[in-house]
Formats: C-alpha cells, sequence, structure tokens
C-alpha cells in the first residue's frame, strides 16, 4: 500500500537536504574567493592531454597545461618524442609560447630532458622521460616562434645531466 504522508516527509527532508547542501556551497565559495589561493584563478587556465601508442600498440597518456591542483603560475608545456632508429635519432618538440631563446634553460641526462623557461607573463616546467637512451653531449636545440626542438643521437650511456645551449 502506498503510504502518501511518507512519501512527502521524504520529499520534504531532501528539500531541507538540498537547501543546506546549497547554504554550505554558498558559504564555501565565498570563503574560496575571499582566500588568497584564487588569485591563480584570475589567468586563463589551459590544460589537456595527448594520447599515443607506443611501440607495444599501448597507449602513452602526456598531460600538460597548468596545474589544477595547486595555485601554481607554472605550467607543462605541450611536447612530442619522435624516435628515428634509421638515424638513431630522437627530437623532442616543445611549445612554449611567450618567451624567449633567452629564458629557457635546459639539463639533460642520458634518460631524462628538463625545462625550464620564466619569461614575465609564462613560467614552463617540464621533466621529460626520453623514450630512448641519448648522449646528452650530441644535442642541438633550436628555438622560433615559440618551438623549441631537441634532438640527440641515441644509444649512449651515463647519468650525468649537461647543460645544453640554444641555437
Amino acid at each position: 500500500m502506498f503510504d502518501e504522508r511518507r512519501f512527502e516527509e521524504f520529499f520534504e527532508e531532501l528539500e531541507e537536504l538540498m537547501e543546506k547542501t546549497m547554504e554550505d556551497l554558498e558559504k564555501s565559495i565565498k570563503n574560496l574567493l575571499k582566500s588568497d589561493y584564487t588569485k591563480t584563478f584570475y589567468k586563463p587556465k589551459l590544460y589537456g592531454f595527448s594520447i599515443q601508442l607506443d611501440e607495444n600498440g599501448l597507449p602513452k597518456i602526456t598531460k600538460f597545461g597548468d596545474s589544477f591542483l595547486t595555485p601554481s603560475e607554472e605550467r607543462t608545456p605541450f611536447y612530442d618524442q619522435y624516435l628515428d632508429k634509421n638515424r638513431n635519432l630522437l627530437t623532442i618538440i616543445f611549445e612554449v609560447p611567450g618567451v624567449e631563446k633567452e629564458d629557457i634553460q635546459l639539463k639533460s641526462s642520458s634518460t631524462k630532458l628538463i625545462l625550464d623557461a620564466k619569461s614575465e607573463d609564462r613560467k614552463y616546467h617540464a621533466e621529460v622521460d626520453l623514450e630512448a637512451e641519448v648522449d646528452p653531449s650530441t644535442a642541438t636545440c633550436s628555438f622560433k616562434n615559440g618551438i623549441l626542438t631537441v634532438s640527440f643521437k641515441t644509444k649512449s650511456k651515463g647519468d650525468e645531466f649537461t647543460n645544453l645551449s640554444i641555437s
């Protein structure tokens, strides 16, 4: 049998719960807007990911853009790696708009490339696990129109980082 009174009580309780939730949400938003955390929200945010298949056919997901978890102005640039096994060459291409060549610092080991770039308006940081072991001393770097290209010869051993210059 249908008990109309219990049915009405259920919806009254549900309505009270929704009103309380909306009040709590409004208080939380007001407190957030008063805090220092929101200073980073006044600039547009960028976030994305790319999905590629590796040699084994498994998906490789790379995230780029702003971090939404921490109020940092540092952005992970979009980048991609291309391994040419015929020429024993690994090329990494970064998109770093808003910085100049002089703003970019690169360090590399045989297995990792670290990029830091800072200008008045932009900050970028990326730690790239290289798809192949490289010889950092063979690095060639170029920068034009916000696109940074770094190429290495592959098949070297070692863990020491080397500072790289951009031509």
